[in-house]
């Protein structure tokens, strides 16, 4: 209860008295008031009415009680509460390259295709050299873009180079998480955020993965943090988003999967500032934005037509199921925890503004954002199922977690509770996510066949002059360069143009078969995750010929159906 000072009439001789022709109430009992005695609240009924002693008549001056706060304490940012969450985000960047550091092994095919063709980009646009390689259609992206910048770090270190390069972007996307979080939440829910999405796999694993994902998934959080940050400005500042996004889906087409949330977080971040209508405009000028911007050079119809199945060998659903369990299932449980909570009741103490400058967002606006931020994490699985394909889902399930992590951030902070109330639930689910991430992702650097023991083979059997056909692209290009031309090796995948020697054309995989039956190849390198109707094709006109016999042959150490097999020919 609070008294308002404007209550008390005061005498023009001082401040505290009450005016004279305001009578003083009675004390209960009907006995007079002493004289010492000073009414504090003549407005209240008689047998409410409080009284001070005041023997000596000292006067008064007027008390309010200040109002009560929201909160017991203040959760707006401070010197000192920046610099532990600074201390904090340095710990987990020290974490997720730690994590990503350990993992040692030879170059991935993806990554030495992108090394191969980004060191004759360069060497072009340099230098004016031909293209000679056909690795460029291998590139998930523009080759532009990427290629050229992993091709200047393979030329000042190899494939560390290349993989220190993509922890560059794998860091500056956690930074960027960060200050995305504590703009939407606040410091606590970003540090929480960020802390499980750093031992995750996908980022472990991306992070220091020599491929376009690494930069996509940086302009991805770039452009994320942009729509965030012009919410509250006028709204053709959105296109600096727009901009971001589509750089995103020119480096790598797959980034494609997270422009329907990043269009719905434009909507959803201006909706509690802005009319429906000036909202919707921003999400219009974002998704308008970002089409026009693809429009030069094709690349808008190469991302529209982007699948998940290219390059990659089809899957069943159970594989793409079982591998979105094991990889993001935990974190993405997370996630839908915090949006049902976050919809249900929101807590002043997630927010930096809980003041009167602050518009708290209604139960459907809460409810909106949350699933905008989790959707990806949804929609990348099912775009996986509905192309029958789990090739490269551990790289492209970083989109979904990248966009999770706020409202994941905030799931572990409600699971933890107000003032620390749980932390031994927080610390479970941390560990949890820790042992999974450093398991999947050292095992994910394990898995395929031995590719130490490939070139080895196709080391000792090359010869200056000989034809190359491989489904293993980029391998043998980048580590035999020593003894061959990148021009010798032929992607199978893409096929070649080849005449017969009846003088007929074949194009494609039909060019190669052809090849094949001639004999015009020196040796053949099949892998199982090559697409099926390609492997079945050449395993075909390998067996059939009788041109060629197999000398090697080399499985996964960790039990997975890939396989290499190598042909030479007699």
């Amino acid at each position: 209860m609070s008294a308002d000072p404007e209550s008390f009439p005061t005498l023009p001789g001082g401040a505290g008295k009450p005016a004279a022709d305001v009578p003083a109430p009675r004390p209960a009992g009907g006995a007079e008031a002493g004289a010492g005695a000073v009414p504090v609240a003549h407005a209240m009924p008689a047998a409410s009415a409080v009284t001070v002693d005041n023997p000596d008549g000292i006067e008064l001056a007027p008390y309010t009680i200040p109002q009560v706060p929201a909160i017991g304490w203040d959760p707006a940012s401070s010197p000192r509460r920046r610099w532990i969450a600074r201390g904090l985000l340095g710990a987990v960047l020290a974490v997720q390259a730690a994590l990503s550091l350990r993992l040692l092994a030879a170059a991935h095919p993806d990554e030495a295709a992108a090394m191969v063709a980004g060191r004759q980009q360069l060497a072009h646009l340099l230098h004016g050299a031909p293209v000679t390689t056909d690795l460029l259609d291998r590139v998930p992206g523009s080759p532009w873009l990427y290629p050229p910048l992993a091709g200047a770090a393979a030329n000042a270190d190899g494939i560390w180079g290349t993989r220190l390069l993509s922890l560059g972007f794998g860091l500056l996307t956690t930074v960027l998480l960060y200050s995305l979080t504590r703009r939407l939440f606040n410091e606590r829910v970003a540090i929480c955020g960020i802390a499980a999405y750093a031992v995750l796999q996908s980022t472990v694993v991306v992070g220091f993965y020599g491929a376009p994902e690494s930069l996509a998934v940086l302009l991805v959080a770039l452009a994320a943090w942009l729509t965030v940050f012009t919410a509250r400005r006028a709204p053709a500042l959105v296109l600096t988003a727009a901009a971001a996004t589509a750089l995103a889906c020119a480096v790598a087409y797959s980034a494609v999967l997270a422009v329907p949330a990043l269009v719905a977080l434009a909507l959803a971040t201006a909706r509690p500032h802005r009319r429906p209508g000036p909202a919707a405009l921003r999400a219009l000028l974002l998704a308008v934005g970002t089409l026009v911007l693809l429009l030069p050079y094709g690349l808008l119809g190469k991302v529209v037509g982007w699948s998940p199945t290219h390059g990659n060998a089809p899957g069943s659903a159970g594989s793409v199921l079982l591998g979105t369990l094991q990889w993001a299932g935990l974190f993405t449980l997370l996630a839908v925890a915090g949006t049902v909570s976050y919809a249900r009741r929101e807590q002043l103490a997630e927010h930096e503004s809980p003041g009167s400058d602050r518009i708290a967002p209604t139960r459907a606006q809460r409810a909106l954002l949350g699933v905008v931020l989790t959707a990806t994490a949804l929609l990348v699985p099912a775009v996986h199922l509905w192309a029958g394909t789990s090739g490269a889902l551990f790289r492209h399930l970083d989109y979904g977690m990248l966009l999770a992590t706020p409202i994941a951030g905030l799931g572990l902070t409600r699971l933890v509770g107000a003032h620390f109330r749980h932390p031994q639930l927080g610390i479970l689910v941390w560990v949890a996510l820790l042992a999974l991430g450093m398991e999947q992702s050292a095992l994910r650097y394990q898995n395929g066949p031995d590719s130490g023991r490939l070139l080895a083979v196709l080391r000792a059997h090359a010869v200056p002059e000989g034809h190359y056909l491989t489904e293993v692209d980029g391998l043998a290009e980048y580590y035999l360069g020593a003894v061959s031309r990148p021009e010798q090796w032929i992607s199978a995948r893409a096929g070649t143009d080849y005449r017969d020697s009846a003088g007929v054309q074949h194009h494609g995989v039909d060019g190669s078969t052809a090849a094949i039956r001639d004999g015009w190849f020196t040796m053949v390198v099949l892998d199982s995750t090559a697409p099926a109707a390609t492997d079945r094709a050449l395993s075909a006109a390998l067996n059939t010929g009788g041109r060629y016999r197999l000398i090697a042959q080399f499985t996964s150490p960790t039990g997975d159906s890939s396989t290499y097999k190598v042909y030479l020919r007699h």
